[in-house]
């Protein structure tokens, strides 16, 4: 759905909000401060949400079990990080929204990690990757982190060859690409195979959208009519994964940052190695500029996909926001304060109980993981 369309639908319920104002009036009733906005129908918000379909897959790295077997072993596997203390699960643990219950990720012993560890439920329709978008796809992204010394440190060289020196690891790899070669691409196309299958649905939202009215509780309906319209979330939060794709500023305060000097050398050293020019100067998370170079991207994030929203905080790129109550209390203020926000962020002038029923809202975007096919 392209934004012409999500706008048309915002406008939509504004114009029923209008006409429902108009009736009571003449039929010599008082009207509230506010009149409630009208509950969309399921066709609605199928037409602005929708489900979401078939796991995108690329062409060279075919959806196989035995791929996405081998992944899920490297995954939980300690050996990947440089001193063997932790693994990818660590800091996308399974039973807390494939994210942890901190506000920063996991960092590699001495080093101090900058950014909150995002979930990778539904991570396989995202594009691009990363809080900043450095990582164009699922393939190209698997080994940042165990490269990254911030993350895990590791020589990718070295770990393919400890890998080769065990029977268990060549037969899995055998089994999932023909032969037991083992080589930096296929631990990567291996370890995205494993995170193609985080994909959660059948959620109450979807069971709503197939027509189940009472999928969704009346707060969570008058969260829902909020949530694509008053609170203007459908504006960035549009689509199946509930996500633009993009990346916008919201002035999130950067109070982790702003007392810890290694956090701050942290995200000058990351600027540094990607070449942003002024990196030395640096005070904050640059965001997006440090992908595209536009001072116009400073402070950037990716919008995030809401699908078990619930199960993942804290929030926000460097987990400031400590919960869907803050979250949502924050863009009824219209976001924090920052030269290059968002014009998007404006006050909401949520009430309390509207503020409630958009958080009841979120927590019906909660799924169960779908059982994959394979070819």
């Amino acid at each position: 759905m392209n934004h012409e369309e999500i706008m048309m639908i915002m406008y939509a319920h504004k114009r029923i909000t209008r006409a429902l104002v108009l009736s009571i009036l003449l039929l010599g009733g008082s009207v509230p401060v506010r009149a409630a906005e009208p509950v969309p129908t399921p066709d609605q918000v199928k037409a602005a949400i929708g489900h979401p379909g078939p796991v995108p897959v690329p062409q060279d790295n075919p959806l196989t079990a035995a791929r996405v077997a081998l992944g899920q072993k490297l995954f939980t596997d300690k050996r990947l990080s440089g001193d063997s203390s932790f693994s990818c699960q660590d800091c996308h643990m399974p039973d807390h929204g494939f994210a942890v219950p901190v506000a920063l990720g996991p960092a590699y012993p001495t080093q101090s990690e900058r950014r909150n560890s995002p979930s990778l439920v539904n991570v396989a329709y995202n594009r691009p990757l990363i809080w900043d978008g450095r990582a164009p796809n699922l393939d190209k992204q698997a080994l940042g982190p165990v490269k990254n010394i911030l993350h895990m440190n590791n020589n990718v060289d070295l770990l393919v060859e400890q890998l080769k020196m065990e029977e268990a690891y060549r037969r899995a790899f055998a089994e999932a690409f023909g032969d037991s070669t083992v080589t930096a691409e296929r631990i990567a196309f291996a370890l995205a195979s494993y995170e193609r299958t985080l994909v959660f649905d059948n959620s109450p939202l979807d069971h709503y959208m197939d027509g189940e009215q009472a999928a969704l509780s009346a707060a969570q309906q008058r969260g829902l009519a909020l949530f694509l319209g008053k609170a203007h979330c459908i504006q960035c939060h549009q689509g199946a994964n509930l996500t633009d794709n993009g990346f916008h500023n919201l002035g999130v305060p950067a109070s982790s940052v702003d007392y810890n000097p290694q956090i701050l050398a942290s995200i000058r050293f990351d600027a540094q190695r990607m070449g942003l020019a002024d990196w030395a100067l640096l005070h904050s998370d640059p965001g997006r500029e440090l992908v595209t170079r536009d001072p116009a991207d400073r402070g950037k994030f990716r919008t995030m996909g809401l699908r078990n929203i619930e199960s993942s905080a804290p929030y926000m790129h460097n987990g400031a926001l400590e919960t869907l109550e803050a979250v949502v209390a924050f863009y009824n203020r219209g976001g924090g304060e920052d030269p290059n926000k968002s014009p998007l962020l404006k006050p909401l002038g949520l009430g309390e109980q509207e503020q409630a029923d958009l958080v009841a809202f979120l927590h019906a975007l909660t799924g169960q993981q779908r059982k994959m096919s394979f070819e």
